[in-house]
């Protein structure tokens, strides 16, 4: 047992770095080659009584790999990947949606504007808007209740 674990201490110490590079080249993933290079060596680990009297131990390994990678990328074409990390702070962008400045009356005053724009737009908290303008939250909330009190007077009286 104990010429067993030094054979194969051996082996993986001389070809580690070789198998790694070599799959490294077909690949380009470093995280995926580690892990098809550590999947060769644990096949050498369960047939290492079989093996051990291989006249090529190192061409063995190399071809076990190439059967790996080939398999690996056999099966990559059929799955489908997604990013587990997303953008979170920036918003989708909708092409069928008009900007808000767009669509809000002509006689709202730019400060009222600019209101609805963060608010609606860019959906900031009071807080957020108040520290951008400059103001208190107080004063922020205030002037979007006033914005919002001109709003709904325009659009009566449009209709």
């Amino acid at each position: 047992m104990q010429d067993n674990n030094a054979w194969f201490e051996q082996v993986y110490r001389k070809n580690y770095a070789q198998l790694l590079k070599l799959s490294y080249y077909t690949l380009n993933d470093r995280h995926l080659c580690e892990d098809l290079v550590e999947d060769v060596f644990y096949i050498l680990l369960k047939k290492q009584d079989e093996l051990m009297p291989h006249p090529n131990i190192a061409g063995w390994l190399t071809i076990t790999l190439k059967h790996l990678i080939y398999d690996e990328l056999k099966s990559a074409k059929h799955r489908l990947e997604l990013p587990l990390c997303f953008e979170s702070d920036k918003a989708a962008y909708d092409a069928y949606e008009e900007p808000l400045s767009s669509i809000l009356p002509e006689g709202l005053r730019p400060k009222e504007r600019e209101i609805f724009i963060l608010l609606y737009e860019e959906q900031l908290s009071y807080e957020e808007i108040a520290c951008r303008l400059g103001i208190t939250e107080a004063n922020c909330r205030a002037r979007a209740y006033r914005a919002k009190a001109h709003y709904r007077d325009l659009a009566a009286d449009k209709t």
